[in-house]
């Protein structure tokens, strides 16, 4: 007797177990450049696609961090030793996805063509912006292809909204409609085929590949966002 309730409770166990293994392996974790862009908008965009689904919700967990290092923006290799040790913090149970956002802006060329290297070599999906994140919401208007500097996507994000842009807003809700995301997801793809000859990313400009997390976010939840 004794023996059948200690083989049952220690099934009861492995099945605990198992389903906390299967619950924390399916988490896609983000690891953002940015403190408040990036993660603000990744929030909004995951919680609005799950309600367009009838698949399990997607789980994400999003770091922002660039204040926790003071010289994060100018090294590659401080961005992904943080990584590195979000991701070691699953105790031995990886992440379905790990995503690390950040952009050209920040890093020299050779370190930002680098840093993508390292993220692919890492296991890590890069998406990546050049210059900068804010070319992803002017998307969602404009097809806006001049490299004419960081500063130019502020002053344009500016008029398109009326208002001075403000990274902290919640940008998602002010301008996603599904006419617009699709938009932005094509003229995203557009962009990142106009640089089809030029292998370094550093020299694609201004290009995004927020259109690969759009992928990845339809292809778990069996929807079409665009």
């Amino acid at each position: 007797m004794a023996d059948q309730l200690y083989k049952r409770e220690k099934e009861r166990r492995e099945k605990r177990k198992t389903a906390f293994l299967k619950e924390r392996s399916e988490i896609w974790l983000f690891v953002c450049e940015g403190t408040k862009t990036e993660p603000n908008y990744l929030q909004s965009l995951i919680g609005y696609a799950n309600q367009l689904s009838e698949e399990s919700p997607i789980k994400a967990e999003i770091k922002g961090v660039g204040k926790n290092t003071e010289s994060l923006i100018n090294s590659v290799n401080n961005f992904f030793d943080c990584t590195d040790e979000f991701n070691a913090k699953k105790q031995g149970i990886p992440y379905s996805k790990v995503f690390v956002l950040f952009d050209k802006d920040s890093f020299e060329p050779k370190q930002f063509d680098n840093a993508i290297i390292m993220a692919e070599n890492r296991g890590y999906i890069p998406i990546w912006s050049n210059e900068c994140f804010e070319l992803w919401y002017i998307l969602h208007y404009d097809y806006y292809s001049s490299d004419n500097g960081r500063q130019s996507y502020f002053d344009r994000l500016s008029k398109l909204l009326k208002v001075k842009y403000d990274k902290a807003e919640d940008i998602f809700s002010i301008i996603t409609t599904d006419k617009r995301l699709k938009q932005a997801i094509q003229y995203s793809r557009k962009l990142d085929c106009e640089f089809t000859c030029e292998k370094s990313p550093s020299k694609k400009v201004p290009c995004t590949q927020m259109f690969k997390l759009i992928e990845e976010i339809e292809k778990r939840l069996r929807i079409k966002l665009g």
